[in-house]
């Protein structure tokens, strides 16, 4: 392995040869990708190699090498790639982050699960969470059991097994009565050097919009209020927003606390933080090496990939 291996400064000088693309081109050649044109597929995938990079360095005390780490996260975007719809008016990256993470963190979750979960498993509990999000978001509530196997066509108890296997993700945070905290704080790249620097907070604010479409109408004018997520520069306390609404702090909080409990919900949570992109430098000069797809043209996607749009 270590003679197959690569030195990541070594691999991320070559792939930063590729020149970033423009959103013209990232359109033109999803369009041509689409029509099967394997050199435009070639020429996105190459463009976005080190945006993977980037996206499994944070990851890499969590128990695998990096290599793997930049192996799954190849095949995300392998995926997002295929699923990039380039009429909806977002960057190519924007997209591609969720299903860059989502395999980063579906390996880790295999690894470092008690039971080593089958790929039959593992594919089955992204369709399960695929349908559970759009169920919350056009129903307003959680699908039951039952709900989700007529919806798949899987029978109830296999949907009751899978329950089992669900890993936890990190909570979004819960801010103190009177902070006035800023959600994109977060959410906004703080470098100016990074392929992603194209996410803009108007692109992500949006995501955020839909996802909160699982809210009641007052738990969503709470949250856009207490996070900036209206005309407000900055979040508002929750006297100032009682005061807006008519409530007291405490009756303000409380929406807040039950709006937040739904998007910490692991389907909703998890598309959320697709979004929330932390990019770190590499903490040693030392060279680690890894392996990566020799051609991440020939990886194979597998079927039947859930999908949130």
């Amino acid at each position: 392995m270590q003679s197959d291996g690569f030195c990541l400064k070594r691999y991320y000088r070559e792939i930063s040869r590729k020149p970033l693309l423009t959103a013209t081109e990232e359109k033109d050649l999803s369009r041509l990708a689409h029509k099967g044109d394997l050199e435009a597929r070639r020429q996105l995938i190459e463009a976005n190699l080190r945006f993977v990079v980037k996206m499994a360095i944070p990851y890499s005390n969590h128990g695998l090498p990096l290599e793997d780490l930049i192996q799954e996260g190849n095949i995300g975007l392998l995926e997002g790639i295929e699923r990039f719809d380039p009429e909806r008016g977002f960057r190519l990256t924007t997209y591609v982050s969720w299903w860059i993470r989502l395999a980063i963190q579906r390996a880790i979750e295999q690894k470092s699960a008690p039971i080593r979960i089958p790929a039959n498993k593992l594919e089955l509990m992204r369709k399960v969470k695929s349908f559970r999000l759009n169920f919350e978001v056009t129903k307003g509530r959680v699908p039951t059991h039952a709900e989700v196997a007529r919806g798949l066509r899987i029978k109830k108890h296999v949907i009751e097994e899978l329950q089992g296997y669900e890993a936890s993700f990190i909570s979004l945070d819960q801010a103190n009565e009177e902070d006035t905290p800023s959600l994109f704080h977060v959410l906004e790249d703080q470098t100016n050097e990074h392929p992603e620097k194209d996410i803009t907070q108007k692109e992500m604010k949006h995501q955020l919009n839909l996802a909160m479409r699982v809210l009641s109408p007052k738990e969503r004018d709470v949250l856009r209020h207490r996070f900036g997520l209206s005309d407000e520069r900055k979040g508002l306390s929750l006297r100032q927003i009682g005061r807006l609404i008519g409530l007291s702090a405490e009756g303000v909080r409380r929406i807040e606390e039950q709006a937040l409990q739904k998007l910490r919900r692991p389907m909703v949570r998890s598309y959320v933080e697709g979004f929330v992109l932390r990019i770190f430098s590499a903490r040693s000069e030392d060279c680690p090496t890894f392996s990566i797809l020799s051609n991440p043209l020939e990886a194979d996607l597998g079927a039947g990939s859930a999908s949130f749009f």
